[in-house]
């Protein structure tokens, strides 16, 4: 963990050295450091396409823009409540979540193109895991979001589409509660099938934040068998590989960072 905090001291940016305080110590940055990034906030509460002020509100950038919220203790907050708000506005009638139409001339990219079935099924998992993090697991919309999951689920246990898919899901049933236990078991076991030496030193690292979120205990099989992993891969300079590109190497090892203290690594 030194060496990983040693690399954001020397290399990241003040958001970034923020966040780790917060993982660390559990402070929590006042809002002129978060003023530029909630200003991007729309009048719908949804976050802006690409980040860029002005543009359209996307599920995507929305669910992104909830990450940092949480990551920086700003979660319950007047700019997370109406982030909330538009992603319940925002689910379709059956149970489900897609981006809008008029996205598509943007060149979104894969996981969140409007219409497309990857997408939508990855869009409506990450909506329900974030209303399971707020302790709506009792509201309408993550019951119907569990539902329209449900209908989508293969025979092997995993969910139609990515296979981060497949870890968010689990980890939303997992947040329902024991009624839901054997589907959590069989997502595992789809999981547990995929070689780790293919994965991605991120794609453990959000997998291990799903299952820390839900509850998931060190002791469970993947779960181990993902710490082991992600501790070994480490670099020699402290980091994490992101397969979103050396960019975001921080925003990674910033991950693995709240992974490993959650897990009293």
């Amino acid at each position: 963990m030194q060496s990983a905090i040693a690399f954001i001291e020397e290399g990241g940016s003040d958001l970034e050295k923020a966040r780790l305080r917060h993982i660390l110590y559990g402070e929590r940055p006042g809002l002129e450091l978060l003023q530029p990034f909630i200003r991007l906030q729309n009048t719908d509460g949804g976050f802006p396409f690409g980040m860029q002020a002005g543009s359209i509100s996307t599920l995507n950038n929305t669910q992104v823009a909830l990450y940092t919220l949480d990551e920086l203790g700003w979660l319950e907050s007047s700019a997370g409540d109406r982030a909330f708000e538009y992603l319940v506005a925002a689910q379709k009638d059956d149970g489900g979540w897609d981006e809008i139409p008029a996205l598509a001339p943007l060149s979104p990219p894969p996981w969140a193109t409007p219409g497309d079935l990857n997408a939508r099924h990855y869009l409506t998992a990450l909506s329900a895991f974030w209303l399971g993090v707020r302790r709506y697991r009792s509201a309408a919309a993550f019951k119907r979001g569990l539902e329209f999951l449900l209908r989508q689920r293969l025979e092997s246990g995993r969910f139609y589409g990515f296979l981060h898919t497949t870890w968010i899901a689990t980890s939303v049933f997992a947040m329902a509660g024991e009624p839901q236990q054997a589907v959590v078991e069989k997502g595992l076991q789809a999981l547990s099938a995929e070689p780790l030496s293919e994965w991605v030193d991120s794609q453990i690292c959000w997998a291990l934040e799903c299952f820390a979120k839900a509850g998931m205990p060190s002791s469970q099989s993947l779960v181990a068998a993902c710490l082991a992993e992600i501790v070994r891969r480490q670099a020699a300079d402290g980091r994490w590989i992101s397969e979103d590109g050396e960019t975001r190497s921080a925003a990674t090892t910033l991950g693995v960072l709240r992974v490993l203290k959650h897990y009293h690594l």
